[in-house]
């Protein structure tokens, strides 16, 4: 699912998320209208989960008004539109309330069943499915406060979706309009979660990751950080582990330098580490 966020004189731009997308440079649409389309990817990223394409204007019949996902408050009432299950039920609505707000939720990048990345996320309860995925999340007035990404899955749960809030899908979508690939900082090594590591941890230290490798003329290299420490901090927040080590890196910039708190010898050190 996707949807029409703006025009310009020739073109419309839609929305989608990016798990939802082949390797393809250009992909099949389907209109509301039952009109099938080309339309061009512009642009893309995974760990955003979200991609733009183009199509031309004169397909567009009804652009999306933007609205606020920080002006809302829990218990609003929220709308989604999407195609669960496939093209047959495309154009379906479902409703729910906003279940929460801010929320951090594990999720994989890697096509692999490790959790390596964490999204910052709005909770709903509307029902998703898939095929859902890269349709408009709405208020009560019609307007898009978010972008319907995924939801948890297991015999316990129930009405656990979530959506990326439409402020941080914006604040990207000049770049991905412009087809620039986002460069993500480099910390310099490799790691593992703690549990998953033969390292001996000691007692005081519940969370954190384990450095397996520290490359070569990297930030971390240069830092002294060393195979067998385990990082415990960035910039004082919490390393729970792995997932939350990138999404902690990934608000900062190429050239940032933050300060990694890490343990080795039975002591807490604290070193600065510029990231390229």
């Amino acid at each position: 699912t996707g949807f029409i966020y703006k025009t310009d004189d020739r073109y419309g731009y839609i929305l989608t998320n990016e798990h939802v997308l082949k390797s393809d440079k250009t992909h099949k649409l389907l209109l509301s209208s039952n009109e099938e389309i080309d339309a061009k990817v512009l642009g893309r990223d995974q760990y955003l989960d979200l991609a733009v394409l183009q199509i031309d204007k004169k397909y567009v019949s009804l652009v999306a008004k933007l609205g606020s996902s920080e002006n809302m408050n829990l218990g609003d009432t929220v709308f989604t539109v999407g195609s669960p299950l496939g093209i047959e039920y495309n154009g379906s609505v479902t409703s729910g309330i906003l279940s929460g707000k801010d929320r951090l939720v594990e999720t994989s990048v890697s096509k692999s069943n490790n959790y390596d990345w964490v999204m910052k996320v709005l909770q709903i309860d509307a029902p998703l499915n898939p095929g859902n995925s890269g349709g408009p999340l709405l208020n009560v007035n019609g307007e898009v406060v978010g972008v319907c990404s995924m939801k948890l899955v297991d015999d316990n749960i129930e009405g656990m979706g979530f959506a990326i809030p439409i402020e941080y899908v914006m604040s990207y979508i000049k770049t991905l309009e412009d087809g620039v690939k986002i460069k993500w900082p480099v910390f310099g090594v490799t790691m593992e979660n703690i549990g998953d590591n033969s390292v001996d941890v000691p007692k005081n230290v519940k969370e954190g990751v384990v450095i397996v490798d520290v490359k070569k003329d990297t930030g971390a290299a240069k830092s002294g950080l060393q195979k067998g420490d385990i990082i415990t901090k960035i910039n004082g927040s919490d390393v729970k582990n792995s997932a939350y080590l990138k999404y902690l890196l990934y608000k900062y910039k190429p050239g940032d330098e933050v300060e990694i708190t890490y343990f080795r010898d039975n002591k807490f050190h604290t070193t600065k580490v510029k990231l390229l």
